[in-house]
């Protein structure tokens, strides 16, 4: 259940923070992120969290997959660390159904850049899609401009859509 309280305000306005500032930018401020391991730390103590080992291993957990997607160049250095930070607010049991809406929130975000990006490049659909094939089979091949793609702000929705619908 969610409750309101000043840690739970504390954290999500510094999540909003980071996901606006990811939008913006498509950087995640390590200052923001310690900041937002201080307020889920107080919380953990300030409201008597008992298990300890139940929040730590989620954060371990999230840290842990998204760094293999981070080797595959999939993700960034930052989203790492929120992740990290958003597994030890959650704990390991609601990691499981909480990471299903930000993936499905990370979907939808996801589409959204990618037909701006198809609308911006002047180019059209199938000459993407050809490019981007070409690109595949081909080392030499560079594109001339990259599709970046912010994941904070997935993760700010699928959090909140995860606790508000849950």
């Amino acid at each position: 259940m969610f409750s309101i309280n000043v840690t739970s305000l504390l954290f999500w306005g510094a999540l909003l923070a980071i996901g606006v500032s990811d939008a913006q930018r498509h950087r995640i401020p390590n200052k923001m992120v310690l900041l937002l391991m201080l307020i889920t730390v107080c919380h953990l103590f300030v409201y008597g969290i008992t298990q300890w080992s139940d929040h730590l291993l989620g954060g371990l957990l999230a840290f842990f997959v998204s760094l293999l997607f981070y080797w595959k160049r999939a993700m960034a250095a930052g989203d790492v660390k929120l992740l990290f930070v958003v597994g030890l607010w959650l704990g390991l049991d609601q990691l499981a159904g909480a990471s299903a809406y930000i993936i499905l929130a990370g979907g939808v975000i996801g589409c959204f850049y990618l037909v701006q990006f198809l609308a911006l490049s002047g180019i059209s659909w199938q000459h993407n899609v050809k490019s981007y094939y070409y690109q595949r089979v081909s080392y030499k091949f560079q594109y001339h401009t990259k599709l970046v793609i912010p994941f904070a702000p997935a993760v700010v929705i699928g959090l909140a859509s995860y606790y508000y619908l849950h």
